[in-house]
């Protein structure tokens, strides 16, 4: 065989194994946009609209200023069920819980743990 035709071969193997890996999902799939929150005064209702059960579903508040971030972990969702979170329920990573009184929220963000989240 040729050099020149292995070599061809060569490239083309490469390019696929490329094309492959950047095709793979590392990431959540799909069922991110399937849920909805909703902020009020007294609490965050969060919303199930992925068809399916969902698991590990981290809720997050996003405070103005440099702050660290308050969540909560919801372990499991239904179809269509929703939960309203008292904002005293999230709490930052000392365990300090959130107050209204003394941080103000910026964005409030869900989405499995691990995986990217809507806002």
């Amino acid at each position: 065989m040729p050099i020149g035709f292995c070599r061809t071969r060569f490239v083309i193997i490469i390019a696929a194994a490329v094309l492959a890996a950047s095709c793979g999902g590392g990431a959540a799939t799909g069922d991110v946009d399937k849920i909805t929150v909703v902020q009020s005064q007294f609490d965050i209702t969060v919303t199930n609209t992925a068809g399916k059960a969902l698991f590990e579903i981290k809720a997050e508040i996003l405070p103005v200023g440099p702050s660290s971030h308050f969540t909560t972990l919801i372990a499991r969702m239904e179809n269509g069920e929703r939960r309203v979170i008292a904002h005293n329920v999230f709490t930052d990573r000392d365990g300090v819980p959130f107050s209204a009184r003394s941080h103000k929220a910026k964005a409030v963000a869900a989405g499995q743990a691990g995986g990217s989240v809507v806002q």
